[in-house]
């Protein structure tokens, strides 16, 4: 599915933190993207993220402007856009990992060390796509993964060091995955 032996899955928040400047992980965000082209790191993330971006951008674009008292038709559209844009850069930037009726069947197994659905479907979709990290900053994605889950931050410094590349191949991943969920 991805060229290279490092696969990063980027959660929901991740793509939040490129696309929303005021968040706190913004720059870091763009200079781990920019250190994952250079070194030609494949980049995933759950097709269900896609949705999130594009309602998370327009409802908090509209707030802004709401707040700024520039809420008017001709904002609304250039706001709707701009969410399009931004999913439409996720599919440039990154690869769609499907989901199917197996990814809720792993969602449900994941329930028990951590119950959420949203995470849940991220859990399966590194799994999916052969995940060697989960890049998030969500702190119980960060505590419950099954693959290895670094903050953007950690992630950017492991790419520089090149010590992310030390990480197992797809396929010794799939057997660690494999063998963690029949302890479940």
């Amino acid at each position: 599915m991805f060229n290279s032996s490092l696969c990063l899955l980027f959660d929901t928040n991740v793509w939040l933190e490129k696309y929303l400047p005021w968040r706190t992980d913004h720059d870091i965000v763009l200079a781990l993207l920019r250190e994952a082209r250079l070194q030609e790191v494949s980049i995933a993330f759950p097709a269900q993220s896609a949705l999130d971006v594009y309602q998370r951008v327009r409802i908090e674009n509209k707030r802004w402007a709401r707040e700024q008292g520039r809420l008017d038709e001709p904002m609304a559209r250039a706001i709707k856009r701009l969410a399009w844009d931004c999913v439409n850069d996720m599919r440039e930037i990154a690869t769609a990992v499907p989901v199917d009726s197996s990814d809720f069947y792993m969602a449900c197994k994941h329930r028990d060390i951590h119950d959420d659905l949203e995470d849940d479907l991220v859990l399966a979709a590194c799994q999916r796509a052969h995940a060697s990290h989960l890049v998030t900053i969500d702190r119980k994605l960060l505590a419950h993964s099954p693959v290895e889950a670094v903050t953007p931050k950690k992630m950017l410094e492991l790419l520089r060091a090149g010590i992310a590349h030390g990480v197992p191949t797809p396929t010794e991943n799939s057997d660690y995955l494999l063998a963690w969920l029949k302890t479940l």
